[in-house]
């Protein structure tokens, strides 16, 4: 009985080693190929969160600038919402 136990562990364990190493090490293509494609989608994301961060930043500066410029703000108020913004 004993015997018939260390037959099956050997299976098992021939049976991993030939899933994870056999076809040229491939096992572990698709734990691979998802952490790929998780970088590569959370990067894009980032760059998407980045780029709409920097334009709010400045479409605020322009709208402050141009209401300046047309007068409808003095100077001291102008400065304080630039600060503020920044």
């Amino acid at each position: 009985m004993e015997e018939n136990k260390n037959v099956w562990i050997w299976i098992l364990v021939a049976a991993v080693l030939l899933f994870l190493f056999g076809s040229f090490g491939m096992g572990f293509g698709f734990i691979f190929m998802l952490l790929f494609w998780g970088l590569i989608i959370w990067l894009i994301v980032t760059l998407i969160n980045t780029s709409q961060s920097n334009k709010n930043e400045s479409d605020s500066l322009t709208i402050i600038k141009r209401r300046y410029a047309s007068g409808e703000i003095t100077k001291k108020q102008y400065e304080e919402m630039r600060k503020e913004l920044k």
